[in-house]
């Protein structure tokens, strides 16, 4: 009872043994030489030869798409890193340069302050009370820093030292509600008084007569009374003038020369040390550090 299905099976692959020879004896022969069996048994074929054709186009396609994305991903992570440097180092070159430009700006303060001694400082603490405006800065008392010395930056004015130990200080900033510095309008010359209003974007004029030649634009520096501040520094641009009604007085807003939310590089104008008179003993201790 088993012998047809395992003849039919003998037969069969009998058949495809020939078929297989035939189709490669067909394609092994060249087109003008090829009989109708040939032809015959590559028409029969062609379709399959097609699909076997396209799925290893496929495969290989998509072989290649894998390789490219693998390759795609490993440019972008390298891309990235590039660019991650290439960021960092434009924004190193951005501080350098600003660094730079606020040196150039000190250096030309330094030259307007002329013989006066002075001791570069830098920003190193913001004061924590949130009524005053002070910052403490890297040099103090053995740099021959003391309370009451001016206090610059490449724009102008900062302000005053107001506490004093070994290495550091404290300075009262310009827009404290404490500070007030005696100035004039460098354009008319008349005076007045700047007082900070106890935040960092403006400070306010008063005492200016009420015909006082004050317009917006001018520009204010410290008019040296008091001995306090040296003259010419730079205070503020006038923003706003208002007169009032009744009174003797008028009032200016003054945009501050300085950024005081940046400040960093400073210099600590140092009162000079009096000569000694006549008959006064010069021995240590006496006058102010050098």
């Amino acid at each position: 009872m088993s012998n047809p299905p395992r003849n039919r099976r003998w037969l069969a692959a009998l058949g495809l043994s020939l078929f297989a020879l035939l189709l490669l004896a067909a394609q092994l022969r060249a087109p003008h030489e090829q009989n109708w069996i040939d032809r015959v048994v590559l028409w029969l074929t062609a379709p399959l030869q097609k699909a076997v054709g396209w799925s290893l186009e496929g495969g290989a396609s998509l072989w290649r798409s894998y390789v490219w994305l693998v390759d795609v991903e490993e440019e972008n992570a390298r891309l990235r890193t590039e660019l991650a440097a290439l960021r960092n180092t434009l924004t190193d070159q951005r501080t350098l340069l600003a660094e730079n430009e606020r040196l150039r700006e000190l250096t030309r303060m330094r030259s307007q302050l002329g013989a006066l001694p002075v001791t570069g400082a830098r920003v190193i603490g913001l004061g924590t009370s949130p009524v005053s405006r002070v910052v403490r800065i890297d040099a103090g008392a053995s740099e021959g820093v003391q309370v009451g010395d001016a206090v610059v930056a490449g724009g102008g004015l900062v302000g005053r030292v107001s506490g004093v130990s070994g290495g550091w200080a404290e300075v009262l900033l310009l827009v404290d509600s404490r500070a007030a510095v005696d100035v004039v309008v460098e354009r008319s010359r008349a005076r007045g008084i700047v007082r900070g209003r106890g935040d960092l974007r403006g400070v306010d004029v008063d005492h200016l007569v009420r015909t006082a030649d004050v317009q917006v634009g001018d520009e204010l520096v410290t008019s040296g009374l008091g001995g306090t501040y040296p003259s010419g520094l730079r205070v503020g641009t006038v923003l706003s003038v208002t007169t009032p009604m009744v009174g003797v007085f008028r009032d200016a807003e003054l945009t501050p020369a300085v950024d005081f939310a940046l400040l960093e590089e400073l210099l600590v104008v140092r009162a000079p040390v009096p000569a000694p008179r006549p008959g006064e003993g010069g021995g240590a201790g006496e006058g102010r550090a050098p």
